[in-house]
This record gives structure tokens, sequence and C-alpha cells, in this order.
């Protein structure tokens, strides 16, 4: 089974990882590539499911570990239980999904692009991140480093996002 790219946006609170994410994704779907995301809940509170009185809460409320609903327009599974990063990757790829963004995770090390505001309080971030392919930041946050560095506001990041996924992509078919 071919493994999906992946692609890790990591930054601090209001950083603008999800706005990345879903530029990202828009632009991924006018290239027939099939992406899933996962994003990391770093708070330890219960994650809200709203199906309060529907049969998948009476389900869960009975014991059961995994609920799905499937209708002819989509799917939804919940668990009652945390899956690790590895195990999501796992499910993503037996989808059959091209690409995989990951948002958050920052101390978990896939190829990243990372989100800083200002130099100050955000470049420990960087300094601790293993595979950096893109640096996006605010006007005046400018370091000498390697991987390419992006301003935020000129979104040229996104032409360069998305040419990494399609050349990793290309990649794995062998085209």
């Amino acid at each position: 089974m071919e493994s999906p790219v992946i692609l890790q946006v990591v930054g601090y609170q209001n950083s603008g990882k999800t706005t990345v994410i879903t530029k990202l994704v828009k632009r991924l779907k006018e290239h027939q590539i099939q992406t899933g995301v996962i994003k990391h809940h770093g708070h330890n509170d219960r994650l809200d499911l709203n199906d309060s009185g529907k049969d998948t809460e009476r389900h869960r409320t009975a014991g059961a570990s995994i609920t799905s609903v499937i209708s002819a327009k989509n799917s939804i599974l919940s668990m009652d239980t945390e899956l690790s990063i590895n195990q999501l990757i796992e499910i993503y790829t037996v989808l059959k999904m091209d690409c995989i963004i990951i948002e958050g995770y920052k101390n978990i090390q896939y190829p990243r692009a990372v989100l800083l505001r200002d130099k100050k309080g955000d470049i420990d971030l960087f300094n601790r991140s293993e595979t950096v392919i893109a640096l996006i930041h605010e006007n005046d946050v400018k370091i000498n480093t390697n991987p390419p560095q992006f301003k935020w506001d000129e979104e040229k990041w996104l032409d360069f996002l998305v040419q990494y996924i399609l050349n990793g992509y290309k990649e794995r078919k062998g085209s």
C-alpha cells in the first residue's frame, strides 16, 4: 500500500495553522489530491460529539468502544479512546489518502511548515524542529536559516506547499 505524503503544520495558538491548512486543502482538491487532516486537540477535556439523543450516543453510553454511522453522503466514526498519531496515519493510509496534513503535535516530528508570529517567542519551536520545509512568518520576523521563508501575507507559501505535496505524490506514484 502506498504511503501518503505527510505534512505537519505547527505554530503556537493563533499563529494561523487552521488558515494555512484550509487554504492548502482547497488547492489540493483542485489537483484531485485526496487529503486527510489530523488535528491535535491540545487540551485534556473531552471532545463534544454533538449526538445527544441519537442512536450513536445510546450505543456509546451502553459501552460501545467504537460507533459509526454511515449514509449515502458521509460517514462518522467515534471512539471512546485516544488514538496515537501512528494509528491515525495507518487508518488514513487504509482509506487511501494521497496526503495527510497534521495540525499541531509540536513534539512529534514529520516534515513541517513552522508558523512564527514573533521571533523572540516562537524561535524555540523552529529550533526544536528536525525537518522544516518552510518557515512562514510575520513581516518583521527574519531568520538566517536554510529552509525557504515566506511572509504570511504574500501567500507564496501556498504555492510552495502545494508543489511540495504534488512532488511527493508524484514520487510515490512513480510518475
